[in-house]
């Protein structure tokens, strides 16, 4: 009995069709909460900083810098004192900011969600699985990731930036200086893409990198010259490095740093209550030893990424992945949907390992994943996802032999079999 009883379920979680019915009703679901979102914050806030880049930029950052200077901490999202990201950013929604403010808002989200679903599609595309069950496993837990779906429904720009991403890692096979001038565009807008310079082949890399940082530089200056000197200045002087140093208590900040800060550096955050949010700190107050841990982590971090990258043969399309995923795991603040630079390594993980029936893998890749399911600010301990990031990333890491025989965008002629 119970011998036929395993072969049933094998016979069913073996089918296609399951999982991708499963993926439809995920993405449906995505949809729909997408589009019954009564507003869109970060959306706005690109709204207002494409709006002062075009009409006042000499002045584009006094507010954010006067609330900076004020709290000490980043302004919520929706209004120009919430806007400090550099001008290539407000370049970019430009167009949107031609439009009405609510309309804009809306079209940026629908800008955002289009380049995501590319993204996804170059990624399936490089990674060319032939197997029934990893192709559909693929769109289901892309459709599950709650940062995608966070990224989306706030109105930010992690769809644009994962595409850069992803086109990057397309074009390394036989185009590498276009590849890199992707990449310098995606790091113009946001910098960790930069740490792509990871992954690409020993003869693609030094090519690769020297346009990487030459679009970098350049667009970054561009964009900086409508501000003038002084409005440059004040930029980094004034909203850059006080973003830096922000230390927002909120349940919804859970990057890395926070991570050690709040369980044994004694810094103060909020977690739910009966009344609604009270702020709580651990007994343990030893922020030198946590602040001192966050900056090794950054580095060991980063350091196994480029060992993993090596140990893959420079295997491209993971290297270059793992490189984009330090953009979750370094910064100091981390917000939801700034947790979508993981899903790129962990869906080629998932793949691969599906592949070769990998089951511990899949067990443990799976536990990381349901590490998401509920929203930061919904759970006991707001960092858990911070722990369920850190544990799809060290996977990635510690498999990185299940990318040596065929590496997935690091052989052109392989990819052409």
């Amino acid at each position: 009995m119970i011998h036929r009883l395993r072969r049933a379920a094998a016979d069913v979680f073996s089918r296609p069709a399951l999982y991708w019915t499963v993926a439809v009703l995920f993405g449906l679901n995505r949809v729909l909460f997408t589009l019954v979102a009564p507003r869109r914050y970060d959306a706005e806030g690109m709204w207002e900083g494409a709006h002062a880049y075009l009409t006042n930029p000499s002045h584009m950052y006094d507010a954010a810098a006067d609330y900076l200077a004020r709290v000490h901490i980043i302004a919520p999202p929706g209004g120009l004192d919430a806007f400090v990201s550099p001008p290539p950013v407000a370049l970019l929604a430009v167009p949107v900011a031609l439009l009405p403010r609510s309309i804009g808002a809306q079209v940026w989200t629908a800008i955002d969600a289009a380049a995501l679903v590319l993204a996804l599609v170059l990624l399936y595309r490089v990674l060319a699985s032939r197997d029934r069950v990893a192709r559909p496993i693929f769109w289901l837990v892309a459709a599950y990731f709650p940062p995608l779906f966070a990224d989306v429904s706030a109105g930010q720009r992690g769809g644009v930036l994962l595409v850069l991403a992803m086109a990057s890692v397309w074009f390394e096979r036989s185009r590498p200086a276009i590849a890199g001038a992707v990449g310098g565009l995606a790091a113009a807008i946001k910098y960790y893409p930069a740490a792509m310079i990871l992954g690409p082949r020993p003869a693609h890399r030094i090519r690769y990198a020297l346009v990487l940082f030459g679009v970098l530089v350049l667009v970054t200056a561009a964009t900086f010259i409508p501000l003038g000197g002084g409005g440059t200045l004040f930029y980094y002087q004034h909203v850059l490095l006080p973003s830096l140093a922000s230390h927002n208590p909120d349940c919804a900040y859970d990057s890395v740093r926070t991570l050690f800060m709040r369980t044994i550096g004694g810094e103060p955050f909020a977690v739910p209550s009966s009344t609604g949010y009270e702020i709580v700190t651990s007994p343990l107050h030893f922020s030198g030893v946590a602040l001192a841990l966050s900056y090794l982590s950054a580095v060991l971090f980063a350091a196994g990424a480029a060992w993993a990258a090596w140990r893959s043969g420079w295997n491209a399309a993971y290297g270059m992945s793992l490189g984009f995923a330090l953009g979750a795991l370094i910064p100091n603040e981390v917000w939801p949907y700034q947790w979508l630079p993981l899903l790129p390594v962990g869906l080629i993980l998932l793949v691969r390992a599906v592949e070769r029936r990998r089951t511990v893998t899949l067990v443990l890749l799976g536990l990381c994943l349901l590490g998401f399911w509920r929203q930061p600010c919904e759970l006991f301990f707001p960092n858990l996802w911070t722990v369920a990031g850190i544990g799809i990333f060290v996977l990635a890491l510690w498999e990185n032999r299940l990318f040596r025989s065929k590496p997935m965008g690091g052989d052109s002629n392989a990819t052409q079999r």
